[in-house]
């Protein structure tokens, strides 16, 4: 994908092509060359002190060069969690990058001040401490760490960022432990301690990497900090004898957290069914022991409590078993979209370029149907009215066939799409609670042998207004085998739509149930227009997908299937469905050559659709006549708001 990076049909294609390739040879049980991987780690000293009453809560933003034809841009490849309070900030959050050494390959480190929780993404709403621009082959033949300079336009003196890179070497292990202390030692002059734990890995040159921190537990000396699980890989790089230090330190709201006592071990010496005996160690505070001398013990006892290691899978090894991923589309039909006849409408269908809802399907459904056989997808559309809804339908099938409301194919997609647009009245309001409930009864709970994953995309241009329903139907469908995906079109203000990309806070309903994992993201479009829509959109939207279907398929306790052979692609697509009645202005796509049924007369013909004598499907068909534009038959269960 790097290096295929221009924009326009030709390079688009050959994007398709590389995605087909890769699928292919996934879906067969081929493989291709390994690439190396560098895991990135971040830390900062010095910063910029923005808060008056405070020190400044910064996160780090790691950006990525690319090129759209002969321009530079930056791709933003992912941010850390935020240190509050902290001019010195350890981020334990790292970053897996491909390293390719017949390439330069240029980064940027942005660091901010946290100034609105709420928007964390948005990087508009935080104040800018600066930015340092690097290769990733200077990281790696920096030795232990490289250090660059921040600058910023609006300061002289921004402080310094460390980056730190080490090879990823293949590890299919999480450890999942439990750590308490006993007896630590008194901090705060009127109350207990506040203790955390952190953990950090030794790195070449003797240097320690923080990759976990936990919550602080208030008011006591004996904390216990729960049971967490942590990959091999960021634990301790794969190395079962790497030395890892575990660190209690005093928490205070200032940010000068205060070293209780450290201690070292290595992963080998604390497992048990690795041959480890180690249950517990001494805290050692270096400072204090060499204050009291002889009568220094030790600052509190830290003990290893359920070390447990467990094989893990990838993604790859999943689809390789036969899982599979099945794509669900709804389109939003409301009339803050406008009339799709008026060019300023996000509908407008223009001869020159795709609308923001075609460039969306087209960029994210075209990755997604090559990991479904059966090339069947559900597509629905919401916030409009007809005859047939009897108002206002928040859930109907584009093909208007409630029983049978799957179209064949991406372009099977456009064209259900491009009817729909000529036979609803646009109208509202905007709900998501409906679509969800649908999505949900696709979702249905897979089995060992059964395996599926339906992932639903919505394209809407506003703000909900069902936010606790929807919130509700997230919490609900965090325990099926779903993922929403949420591309936002057009200028609205999505700030509201952030809370449902729940990343940093587990979305919680009206009862107090918390979501068990993150199964949203949401993506505007017009942050990508300018990077090319069919490559940085469908990264940025499915990039969380596999670790979103790894921790659905983990906390099932389902593994992956042994791998199975499939047929090519190209054998495994539908038979061509009859198309919709083309009417004019509404379906491009259909031409006399693409299909062979009878198009429409010209205009002033006798009849806009195919009379009774054309070769259309007669009273089993699913597409509407000219006398009967809706279906008819029962009513089917589908919600349905009246204004």
């Amino acid at each position: 994908y790097d290096r295929i990076s221009k924009v326009g049909e030709k390079q688009r294609g050959a994007k398709r092509s590389c995605d087909s390739l890769v699928i292919s040879l996934v879906m067969a049980g081929g493989g291709y060359d390994r690439i190396s991987k560098v895991e990135l780690s971040v830390s900062c000293s010095k910063l910029l002190d923005m808060d008056t009453f405070s020190k400044s809560d910064p996160f780090a933003v790691l950006y990525k060069e690319s090129r759209e034809g002969q321009k530079k841009i930056w791709i933003k490849l992912g941010r850390t969690e935020v240190i509050y309070d902290n001019l010195d900030p350890k981020f334990a959050k790292t970053f897996i990058v491909d390293y390719h050494f017949e390439e330069v390959q240029h980064y940027k480190v942005s660091i901010f001040d946290v100034d609105d929780k709420k928007h964390l993404d948005d990087l508009t709403k935080h104040d800018f401490l600066g930015e340092a621009f690097f290769t990733l082959a200077d990281v790696v033949t920096a030795g232990s760490s490289l250090t660059k300079t921040l600058s910023s336009t609006a300061h002289k003196s921004c402080g310094f960022v460390h980056i730190t890179g080490e090879e990823v070497e293949e590890s299919k292990f999480d450890i999942t432990m439990q750590l308490y202390s006993r007896k630590l030692d008194k901090k705060d002059f009127f109350g207990k301690s506040d203790p955390f734990v952190e953990i950090s890995k030794a790195q070449e040159g003797g240097v320690f990497t923080v990759v976990y921190r936990s919550q602080p537990i208030m008011k006591t000396l004996d904390p216990n900090w729960g049971e967490f699980t942590i990959t091999m890989q960021k634990l301790c790089s794969g190395d079962w004898d790497r030395t890892l230090k575990f660190s209690v330190f005093d928490w205070n709201r200032s940010g000068s957290h205060e070293l209780i006592g450290s201690t070292t071990c290595s992963l080998r010496d604390v497992t048990l069914d690795r041959g480890g005996s180690v249950t517990q160690l001494e805290l050692i505070n270096s400072a204090i022991k060499a204050k009291k001398g002889r009568k220094y013990h030790n600052s509190g006892v830290l003990y290893f409590h359920h070390v447990r290691v467990i094989p893990t899978y990838s993604f790859v090894d999943y689809l390789r078993g036969g899982c599979e991923i099945n794509l669900m589309v709804a389109i939003d039909f409301t009339g803050s979209n406008g009339r799709p006849s008026n060019p300023n409408s996000l509908h407008y269908n223009s001869p020159y370029k795709d609308n923001d809802y075609v460039s969306a399907i087209k960029s994210v459904a075209t990755i997604l149907a090559d990991y479904d056989s059966d090339q069947q997808f559900p597509a629905f559309g919401f916030g409009a009215r007809a005859p047939q809804f009897g108002g206002v339908s928040h859930c109907f099938p584009l093909n208007f066939n409630f029983d049978v409301p799957e179209v064949a194919g991406v372009q099977g997609i456009l064209d259900a799409y491009h009817y729909t647009l000529s036979q609803v009245e646009f109208y509202g309001p905007t709900n998501f609670s409906s679509i969800l409930d649908k999505a949900m009864e696709y979702a249905k709970p897979p089995s060992q042998n059964e395996q599926h994953y339906q992932i639903l995309l919505i394209i809407t241009d506003g703000v909900i207004t069902d936010m606790e329903q929807t919130i509700g139907r997230i919490v609900k469908a965090s325990n099926l085998p779903l993922s929403v995906v949420i591309v936002g079109v057009g200028a609205a203000d999505f700030s509201a739509m952030e809370i449902l990309d729940a990343d940093d806070t587990p979305l919680v309903d009206r009862n107090g149930i918390k979501m068990s994992r993150d199964i949203v993201q949401f993506v505007p479009l017009r942050d990508f227009k300018t990077q090319g829509a069919d490559f940085s959109l469908a990264r940025e939207t499915l990039a969380e997908i596999p670790g979103q279907f790894l921790s659905y398929m983990t906390q099932k306790g389902i593994k992956p299937n042994p791998v199975v052979s499939r047929p090519p692609r190209q054998d495994r697509l539908p038979q061509q469905q009859a198309p919709y009645p083309a009417t004019a202005g509404t379906a491009p796509y259909a031409t006399q050559q693409q299909l062979p049924y009878p198009q429409p007369p010209p205009p002033g013909g006798s009849a806009p659709y195919p009379t009774q004598s054309a070769p259309y499907p007669t009273q089993s068909a699913p597409y509407p006549s000219q006398p009967m534009p809706y279906p008819t038959g029962p009513q089917h269960s589908y919600p349905r708001t009246t204004q």
